[in-house]
């Protein structure tokens, strides 16, 4: 009974013992990032990113004063999307739709503008040739009607 008692006693004092040199140190950070980017859709996206380090600081059973302390340091990182958000800015959309409209009709303007342009500077060397092609043909005309000193003017028919 006496060694039943005493090997239960060290049983006892060893799991304790055991238990009582080993330390847990939990730290965990938690950051939530929200992400929001506009154009025309509002994309929103929010994630949670948890970074967690877990120390155990152990210490061996022996019984010396200045004990050797092992420390195990685990380390993780998880990234975590909660929500992700499209969403359509329907003012912004339209906005940006009447800027295009706006931009095509000054676009047809600028090119009607040009062809307009275009047709009045080419009317007017059509005009400029037509006048140097008159001049040409009455100076040619002039010299074949100059006849030389002593031969008959041209009759009509």
């Amino acid at each position: 009974m006496k060694r039943i008692l005493i090997s239960i006693s060290i049983v006892a004092l060893s799991i304790t013992a055991a238990q009582a040199q080993v330390n847990r140190d939990k730290n965990e950070t938690t950051t939530v990032k929200k992400v929001t980017q506009k154009d025309t859709d509002v994309k929103t996206k929010v994630i949670k990113e948890t970074n967690t380090e877990n120390e155990v600081i152990e210490v061996e059973g022996n019984n010396m004063q200045d004990q050797t302390s092992k420390v195990i340091s685990n380390k993780s990182a998880n990234t975590e999307v909660i929500a992700d958000d499209v969403s359509v800015d329907m003012a912004n959309q339209q906005g940006r739709m009447d800027i295009k409209d706006r931009q095509e009709m000054e676009l047809q303007k600028a090119i009607a503008a040009q062809k307009e342009k275009a047709a009045m500077e080419a009317e007017k060397e059509r005009q400029a040739k037509l006048m140097e092609q008159q001049k040409a043909l009455d100076a040619r005309r002039a010299a074949l009607m100059s006849r030389p000193e002593g031969m008959a003017k041209l009759k009509k028919d």
